[in-house]
């Protein structure tokens, strides 16, 4: 829980308003004909990198402002002692872009997108804690915010936080229940709603 709490905290820091410049009126009605605004992109999501996690999404951008996401993922094979696998349908909503950005205050994009997020998804674990073997799965409901930082290249990095309660919960010890198997159980039905990426991506 505690490198979970770390790595959220980096997100919501690293979430910055930031320099840039605000669209012009003229900008604003070339926004639906910029291509820019239009690109597709493949994503990789690195934050569960350190769970022995990965994390793999498409993008297709309906307009500039609605795109779907679909990402897919789960543990690691051959590196993780744990088995889960996850998908999620996510609708964003693009607000004003800003353009001549810098990500982290050095590297300058293009355009910088904040997004709200909604979503369903669903994830299947077969996990361990404390040497007990659980099985836990569950659908979530949730919302997000997060922003996009987007090179003319096709580059972009894209950061989100948000949060999703469990629906429809099972969690069942396989064998042995240790001590704290209970209040560990509901600890994880909470935060398993939580919902949070570092992902880089390719745009076309």
């Amino acid at each position: 829980m505690k490198k979970l709490t770390l790595i959220i905290l980096t997100i919501i820091v690293t979430t910055t308003v930031g320099s840039g410049k605000n669209l012009s009126q003229n900008e604003k009605g070339k926004l639906s004909n910029d291509t820019l605004f239009f690109r597709n992109s493949f994503q990789f999501n690195i934050a569960g990198l350190g769970f022995k996690r990965y994390g793999i999404a498409y993008e297709y951008r309906l307009t500039p402002r609605h795109a779907l996401f679909v990402q897919v993922g789960g543990s690691i094979p051959l590196i993780s002692e744990e088995t889960e696998y996850g998908i999620g349908i996510h609708y964003k909503y693009y607000l004003q872009p800003v353009r001549d950005t810098k990500f982290l205050w050095l590297f300058k994009s293009a355009y910088r997108n904040t997004f709200v997020d909604l979503n369903v998804r669903y994830m299947n674990l077969d996990g361990i804690h404390s040497d007990a073997q659980f099985l836990y799965s569950s659908y979530f409901i949730g919302a997000g915010i997060g922003q996009t930082y987007v090179w003319k290249s096709g580059f972009t990095i894209s950061y989100w936080a948000g949060y999703g309660p469990p629906i429809g919960a099972d969690y069942k010890w396989e064998n042995n229940v240790p001590e704290d198997g209970d209040s560990w159980a509901r600890t994880y039905k909470n935060s398993s709603g939580l919902d949070f990426g570092l992902s880089l991506s390719y745009s076309f």
